[in-house]
């Protein structure tokens, strides 16, 4: 997994906002807004793609990722040779009639060859399932961060609405002039509050 794995998984929705107003008396029309919320709005917005890339958290996030990966390959390939190995060893036994003059030899070979196909079906599997639950556990941590600081951060910039732009469409603000693009100051504000944590000994 790397970081364009993690961008698949953090998907911060648009928040669309929109101040609508009537000079003409409707009777079916819905009671009026409150008066604040129909007062000019202050909207920012951060670019996604690139607080993933600078993001310290997410950065570890997809080293990490990238180590699972790396690891589950390397589990992968010891077992694909271990696998031909057995292949040529059974291959070159046939060939000097050992199994014909020993069938409980064959016996032995085809129950081994059988374990290290279920020994490898099981790890591998587990090492998959525990890639996906540890994505979506950085998933979690990754958006709760972003959100709970942008909470604190407009607040502090006093911004009505910050929202997100990316090169996704599920997630995408289409067009927003980028005089409005705080992601540098978001991003330089949630490094300041990130520590990185060492890795629990295993």
């Amino acid at each position: 997994m790397n970081c364009s794995n993690i961008k698949n998984f953090v998907m911060i929705a648009a928040l669309t906002l929109a101040a609508v107003s009537c000079n003409q008396k409707d009777e079916t029309a819905k009671p009026a807004l409150p008066k604040q919320a129909n007062e000019q709005m202050t909207i920012r917005y951060i670019d996604i793609d690139t607080l993933l890339t600078k993001y310290n958290l997410a950065k570890d996030f997809d080293e990490a990722a990238t180590t699972m990966q790396n690891n589950y390959d390397a589990a992968e390939k010891r077992y694909a040779q271990q696998a031909q190995s057995m292949q040529n060893e059974f291959a070159n036994n046939q060939r000097n009639n050992v199994y014909a003059s020993n069938p409980a030899k064959a016996q032995q070979d085809q129950a081994r060859y059988e374990k290290l196909m279920n020994d490898a079906q099981e790890k591998l599997g587990k090492m998959q399932q525990d890639m996906a639950n540890q994505a979506m556990k950085n998933r979690k941590q990754l958006t709760d961060s972003v959100f709970n600081y942008l909470k604190i951060y407009a607040k502090e910039k006093h911004f009505d609405a910050v929202l997100s732009k990316a090169s996704d469409l599920s997630a995408a603000a289409f067009y927003v002039d980028d005089k409005y693009d705080v992601t540098a100051d978001v991003v330089e504000g949630l490094n300041k509050r990130y520590t990185k944590v060492a890795p629990k000994k295993k």
